[in-house]
């Protein structure tokens, strides 16, 4: 998995027509823009969809609202800011690409595209935006380095399985944290993040947790344990008869089989928590 960044003009200057205000310059240049050019502001509107479909070959039905974008002062230092971000963003991933790319076919074990294009707009518009029909990116917030490449990696697991099975959403939504919030994170920073995530999903990826270490491929007591300390997560081995063959399936394949076995899964209520003033919780 790739990923290419760019800044697309016109997607940017949609940005600054349509996002939230970031300035008071941004506020006045709309308002003038407003005023002069009503019809085109509001026709510009559906534009979104047409740049991301076809990119650097994207041609606006009337150009005259974008050029007067283009010329201003308050665009030219908007963009300004966007490139230098983009080149951070791609200095972050070329500098542990491998790392990434390693960690990502581990963890995930789907058929990811072989690139995906992530569209820079500026940092401070906080826009995380997977759009699926194109397998792009749409990036502007100011992440610290590895939540950065953390939160772009869920943006696109998030997408893929958007539509996928709503009734079981939780679960689905419980197993791509484990997946790149905690192991992939972990993988990257070596720190262990099995904390971090929505709280709301928390007990369900403890109780996920048990066969997720299979999934893993911890296939023996000893790794199983060593991960429970690792993770500070612990539970009752012997409830969980270890299954070598869990180790074979792709993400999505272990999201059916938590789906299909949810009753069961979701019912074993002694997992563990080890808190860090080694108390045990037992949930």
């Amino acid at each position: 998995m790739n990923l290419e960044f760019c800044v697309n003009e016109y997607l940017l200057a949609w940005y600054l027509l349509y996002s939230a205000s970031l300035s008071k310059e941004i506020d006045k240049l709309r308002k003038s823009l407003w005023s002069k050019y009503k019809k085109e502001y509001n026709f510009c509107y559906k534009d979104k969809q047409e740049i991301i479909k076809y990119g650097k070959d994207f041609i606006p039905d009337n150009d005259v609202l974008y050029n007067e974008i283009f010329d201003s002062e308050v665009y030219k230092s908007l963009k300004k800011e966007t490139n230098k971000h983009k080149m951070h963003l791609i200095k972050l991933f070329n500098n542990d690409q491998k790392k990434v790319r390693k960690s990502v076919n581990e963890v995930l074990k789907l058929d990811l595209k072989d690139s995906y294009m992530v569209y820079v707009i500026h940092p401070r518009m906080e826009c995380m935006e997977y759009n699926k029909s194109n397998d792009t990116i749409i990036w502007g917030s100011d992440k610290d380095k590895y939540d950065a490449i953390t939160v772009l990696i869920l943006t696109i697991v998030k997408g893929i399985f958007e539509d996928y099975n709503k009734e079981y959403k939780e679960i689905v939504d419980a197993i791509i944290e484990l997946a790149v919030i905690n192991e992939i994170s972990k993988q990257l920073t070596n720190v262990s993040s099995y904390e971090m995530g929505n709280q709301t999903l928390k007990i369900i990826k403890r109780q996920i947790y048990p066969f997720w270490l299979m999934y893993l491929g911890n296939d023996t007591k000893e790794d199983m344990l060593n991960k429970m300390l690792e993770d500070k997560i612990a539970f009752d081995i012997e409830y969980y008869p270890i299954d070598k063959n869990m180790k074979k399936m792709s993400l999505k394949a272990f999201i059916d089989f938590c789906i299909k076995n949810h009753r069961h899964i979701l019912k074993l209520g002694n997992v563990l928590k080890i808190e860090r003033d080694e108390e045990i919780e037992v949930i």
